[in-house]
Order: C-alpha cells, then sequence, then structure tokens
C-alpha cells in the first residue's frame, strides 16, 4: 500500500487557518475547476435545515449550507492531475499560482471530499475519497463510454469544528444564491478577466438543490479594466512592478478595492489601513497585483507576509510604501473620471478643518489630493500621527543653547497648533455645557467635574486639567486650587491654621487661590465657586438661592485669614425667572450681558463681591472668546490654500 507522503492531520492543524469558511472552500473548488480548463461548472448547494415559510410563503429562517456539490467540463482526473493531486506542494501548476496546498481546505470543513471523473481521452470513470487517511492507490477506475468530460467533487459531512449542535457551534453560511454569486463573483473577478483577455468564457452556475433555483456568472459580468503599472523601489533599491486594474463607472453601486495574487483577490484595501470611497452615483473596481504579491501571499490566499510599516530582509517593503504610492495613481485616475474631485476634496477638508483645525498642517498632500475619497478618520488618524512626531522631536531638541532657523519654525508651528488644539478642545467642552442645559442635568457631580474634577487639587498653572476658563481665563493660573475639599483642609494647604473658624468641614464646591509670586503666596487673593443643578423646573428658587447663603459662609470661613486679602464669590446655576425676581428684592444688581443678565452684589460688611450667573451667559461668553481665535484658525494661509 502506498501512502501519501505527508501527515495530513498536521497539514490541516498546521497550515490551514481556522479562519477558512465555506466560501473558502467554494472558491478554491471553481479555482481548480478553472485552472484545469473547464468552461462551465455548477455548484450545486443543499441545506438539511427545514423550509419554514409564514403564511405568504417567505422564508422565516435562514437555511444553512451542508452539502456543496462542484461539477465541470475541466480536463478531469487525468494521470497528470492525479499524480499532482497526490503530491503535497506540487509544482505542476505553479505557474498559474499554484501552492499545492488548497485541496486541504476541503478537509479543515468538511471530512472528506469526494471525486468522480469521466475521461473522454480514456474512455473511463475515475473516483476517489480524499480525507486524512487518503491512500494514494485508492484510485478506482472503471471503463465506460464518456461523450464528455465531467469531473465533479462532493463535500457532505462538516467538521465538529464547524457544526456541532452539542456545544452550540454552527459555523455555516446562509443559503442565500445572490449573496453567494457576489462574493464569488468579487473575488474571482481578476481570474475571469485574466482568461477573458485570453478569449477563453468560463459560466459558473449556483443551484439550490431544494428549491431549484439558479443564479449564474457570465462573461458579461466581466468588466473591461483599464490597467496602469506603477513602480515601487524597496529598502534594497530594487524596483517591483505594480499594475492597477481599474473601472469606474457613473452609476450607483459600490467601490470594490482588492489586493490580488496569482489573479485571485486576497483581501480588500480597507484590511491594510487604506479606506477608500466613491461619491454617490459612481461604483467600480480597483484591483492590485503584483509578483511581489504573488510571492508573499499565504497559503489561505486571504492575507500577505508584509509589514506594516517596517522592511525586512523578507518583506522588502511595507503596505505604508504600497499605500503611498498607490494613493497617487489613484489620484490621477479618480480626478479623470470624476469631474466633481476637487469640490469632493474641497468638502472633506472642510469637515476635518470645523473638527480638527489644528491638524491641518499635519495632513499629508497626497490625501489632500483625494481627501473626498478618503475615510475621514484615515486622514485625521496620520495626520494626528505626524502630529505627535513633531512634538516629540520637538521635545527631544529642547534645552539646546542655539537653534537653526528651522528648528525655530518648527517649534513655532507646533507651539501655535497645541493652542489651535486647546481653542478646539475648549468648544467640545462648551458643547458638553450646552448638553447639560439642554437635558436640565440633574446631578450636581456631573456639572461639577465639567469644571474640575471633584476631590482633586492642583498647584500653579495647570492648564489642561481643568475648565476654569468657562468663568474667567485668569482663573486658569492660580496658585493653588481645591475641588470639593473640606475648609479645614484647604486652609492647612495654604499654610493658615483653621483655629476656632467654624464650618471648618463644609466643602465650597472649587476654592481657588492666587499670588503674584506663587514661589512666595504671602498675600492670596481668593475665588468661591459654588455650582447647582440645571434642573430648574424641579428645584424651587428658594432651593437655589441658599446657595448664595452656602457661598457666605464659606466667606466667613476664610476671611480675615492672615493670607487671604481678597475673596469674590460665584453661584453658577440655571437663572429662571423667580429666582431673578429674589436676586432683585435683595438688592442684587443685573450687569450687562448678550443673554441674561449676571447678578451682582456687594456685601459691605464682609468686604466681599458675590455673582450669580445664569450657564447660558457662560456659554454665550465662552462662546465670543473663542470666536477670535477660531477666526484667526479658520484663516490659516495653507488652509485657505486647501479650499480654494
Amino acid at each position: 500500500m502506498s501512502q501519501m507522503l505527508a501527515e495530513i492531520e498536521r497539514i490541516i492543524n498546521e497550515d490551514v487557518s481556522n479562519r477558512v469558511t465555506q466560501y473558502d472552500v467554494l472558491y478554491e473548488a471553481i479555482t481548480n475547476s478553472i485552472h484545469a480548463n473547464a468552461t462551465k461548472i455548477v455548484c450545486t448547494l443543499n441545506s438539511f435545515d427545514n423550509l419554514l415559510n409564514d403564511n405568504e410563503g417567505n422564508e422565516i429562517a435562514d437555511r444553512k449550507i451542508d452539502t456543496i456539490k462542484v461539477m465541470d467540463n475541466g480536463d478531469g482526473i487525468n494521470d497528470d492531475n492525479y499524480n499532482s493531486f497526490c503530491k503535497f506542494r506540487s509544482n505542476y501548476k505553479i505557474k498559474l499560482g499554484c501552492k499545492g496546498v488548497g485541496r486541504f481546505t476541503f478537509l479543515k470543513v468538511y471530512d472528506n471530499a469526494k471525486y468522480k471523473s469521466s475521461l473522454v481521452d480514456l474512455q473511463e470513470s475515475r473516483s476517489f475519497v480524499f480525507d486524512s487517511t487518503f491512500d494514494t492507490n485508492n484510485i478506482i477506475k472503471t471503463p465506460e463510454k464518456i461523450e464528455e468530460n465531467l469531473t465533479e467533487i462532493l463535500l457532505e459531512r462538516i467538521t465538529p469544528q464547524y457544526l456541532n449542535v452539542n456545544k452550540n457551534v454552527d459555523r455555516r453560511e446562509v443559503l442565500e444564491l445572490n449573496i453567494i454569486r457576489e462574493k464569488v463573483l468579487i473575488h474571482l473577478i481578476p481570474t475571469l478577466f485574466f482568461y477573458k483577455k485570453k478569449g477563453i468564457d468560463i459560466e459558473i452556475y449556483f443551484v439550490d438543490g431544494e428549491k431549484e433555483d439558479n443564479v449564474s456568472i457570465t462573461p458579461d459580468d466581466i468588466p473591461n479594466f483599464l490597467e496602469k503599472k506603477f513602480e515601487i523601489a524597496d529598502k534594497d533599491n530594487v524596483t517591483h512592478t505594480f499594475i492597477l486594474n481599474h473601472k469606474l463607472q457613473k452609476s450607483n453601486g459600490t467601490l470594490y478595492s482588492f489586493y490580488c495574487a496569482n489573479s485571485r483577490t486576497v483581501c480588500e484595501f480597507g484590511d491594510k489601513d487604506f479606506k477608500i470611497t466613491l461619491p454617490y452615483g459612481y461604483s467600480g473596481f480597483l484591483l492590485l497585483e503584483s509578483e511581489y504579491f504573488d510571492k508573499r501571499v499565504n497559503n489561505e490566499r486571504n492575507d500577505f507576509d508584509i509589514m506594516p510599516i517596517r522592511t525586512d530582509v523578507f518583506s522588502t517593503i511595507s503596505w505604508e510604501m504600497i499605500n503611498s504610492k498607490l494613493k497617487n495613481e489613484i489620484s490621477a485616475i479618480v480626478t479623470e473620471g470624476i469631474p466633481e474631485t476637487q469640490n469632493i476634496n474641497r468638502e472633506k477638508i472642510n469637515e476635518i478643518q470645523e473638527e480638527r483645525p489644528y491638524l491641518i498642517e499635519y495632513i499629508e498632500e497626497d490625501d489632500i489630493d483625494m481627501a473626498g475619497f478618503l475615510d475621514k478618520k484615515y486622514i485625521i488618524e496620520k495626520a494626528k500621527k505626524k502630529f505627535d512626531v513633531a512634538k516629540e522631536k520637538f521635545l527631544a531638541n529642547s534645552g539646546k543653547s542655539t537653534y537653526s532657523d528651522k528648528e525655530l519654525n518648527e517649534a513655532i508651528q507646533i507651539t501655535q497648533n497645541e493652542l489651535v488644539s486647546y481653542i478646539f478642545d475648549r468648544v467640545q467642552v462648551i458643547d458638553r455645557l450646552k448638553a447639560m442645559i439642554e437635558d436640565k442635568e440633574k446631578v450636581e457631580a456631573v456639572i461639577h467635574n465639567l469644571f474640575m474634577q471633584k476631590y482633586s487639587d492642583d498647584d500653579y498653572f495647570v492648564v489642561g486639567k481643568n475648565n476654569l476658563w468657562l468663568l474667567d481665563d485668569r482663573f486658569t493660573s492660580y496658585s493653588y486650587a481645591a475641588s470639593d475639599k473640606r475648609i479645614k483642609d484647604v486652609l492647612a494647604q495654604i499654610g493658615e491654621e483653621s483655629g476656632e473658624t467654624e464650618n471648618i468641614n463644609d466643602k465650597p464646591d472649587l476654592s481657588l487661590f492666587f499670588s503674584h509670586n506663587p514661589l512666595e503666596p504671602d498675600r492670596l487673593k481668593s475665588v468661591l465657586i459654588e455650582i447647582k443643578p440645571f434642573d430648574y423646573d424641579a428645584k424651587s428658587d428658594r432651593k437655589k438661592f441658599q446657595g448664595i447663603q452656602q457661598l457666605v459662609d464659606y466667606v466667613e470661613a476664610f476671611k480675615n485669614k492672615e493670607k487671604v486679602e481678597e475673596i469674590w464669590a460665584f453661584l453658577i446655576t440655571d437663572v429662571d425667572e423667580k429666582l431673578e425676581q429674589r436676586l432683585r428684592k435683595d438688592d442684587y444688581t443685573p450687569l450687562f450681558s448678550t443673554a441674561s443678565p449676571i447678578f451682582h452684589r456687594f456685601y459691605n460688611l464682609l468686604g466681599v463681591s458675590i455673582y450669580v450667573i445664569n450657564a447660558k451667559t457662560l456659554i454665550l461668553d465662552a462662546e465670543a472668546k473663542n470666536k477670535v481665535f477660531l477666526d484667526i484658525i479658520r484663516k490659516q494661509h495653507r488652509l485657505n490654500e486647501l479650499l480654494k
């Protein structure tokens, strides 16, 4: 007995990915038929699931594929083909991209594959079963009168790894002919196009074995691609040729973009961090192939041995190098084929300007040229990485005694964009505050944390840790700030004893202290802030007004301490009509504001000013302060050039 000279179980377990599906089985079987010179291929699919229909005859549950039978009129199992089949990694059809391992995919999903072939030249039929114990001598040859070649592969018993009812495992694909046809067409378009160019027309039929429905792929479904060649020099300066087969058309549909190997699609552009789309009303294909890909495709033909950014002895070109060049080629194609390209690019750049204006300077030129066709997130993430690299370089060079003009210009640009980033973050904070007001936020802690994280304390100048600029930009440069800390602890922090001070365990929402010299804060000015919920419908004006008395108590606790020279106090809430009336009765004076007024009263005995500020007023004032910066940002020279 002659056994196949390979450990089939090891090949299945180690050389065939666990990610393969019934689609991979179908792709492999059809591709084998094409490589056997078949021009008509019939795929019959069956399901053991019951047909469940509603009263109108519509299916109410998905039927899934159980058996697959592929028949073709190709060369069949002649001696050359069978000898190649019996040899692991045979070189017999290596020029067609065959690796000699595809048939093992069948045994990953199915227990065995039953082959039967009728051969006109030999006037005999041949059959055998391929499984993990395959014996190369167990082929049955039977003399018969044969009028045409016909070869069949039947796959029936699914392995437990793909179907195990007891373990709730079911990895079968849904038996939906139109979906199956579409996926096979997309996967095999390069192969079918290659044969069509040679004048060989191939028809593929898909049949539902129970319902007897069928769909097909014909030569009319294969586009006539245009071809564009370009070259990429690898890390060793060796040039590799790439071919971009492309077809853009003005019709509603989808853009299919694939990296290909050996005239088969392998993976989508998006799988390698290159997401591209077409505007509404356009569809098409982009298929990139190269001998470089052919040599680096994996056994399952669903990925490549190419690294994202780095290169080495084997992977001499990275995806970053490939996609950078590919992007330029596609840019020229879409500019020629889609007249609206410039307007589409402008719209996308406008969107990014609104969302991340500080990254505009770091968008790559080739991304700008086809911005409208790239995923916005993809553009932003690349620009952000470039920005972060520039910042790291800037920090690494800090502390030098002298700087070149280039280094100074780079430092100025980074500083400017850091400021833009900060101003833009403020816009997002304002938007969050707006949402809290609209939603009538009831939880005081949620509002509190927007201004400054509860239970925290900070030393001098900590821009970015808080949003106290909502009240006044000066409040971001304090010598000490405490959030929801006991008066006793705050006094201790600024070097004061609480002594007999009343309310020493009370906790102001925010306590800020300022000094002309933060290193020697001998005389401090203080700001106390109390924040109340925005659910004004649920809270009475009396309840809100109590916040003023709280502020008075806090002021008295801090007042007359040796280091605390002056105190201002703020109550932030949503000022409704009733609260406004109560404030006026209590001698609060309305100060001018574009929204509802800010109410102010000076307490003579305390020598303290208390302000009551409507949260909506905070928003309008903050937006007005930011508007000046945002207008400058949007008038940046490079941005204007991009948007012309």
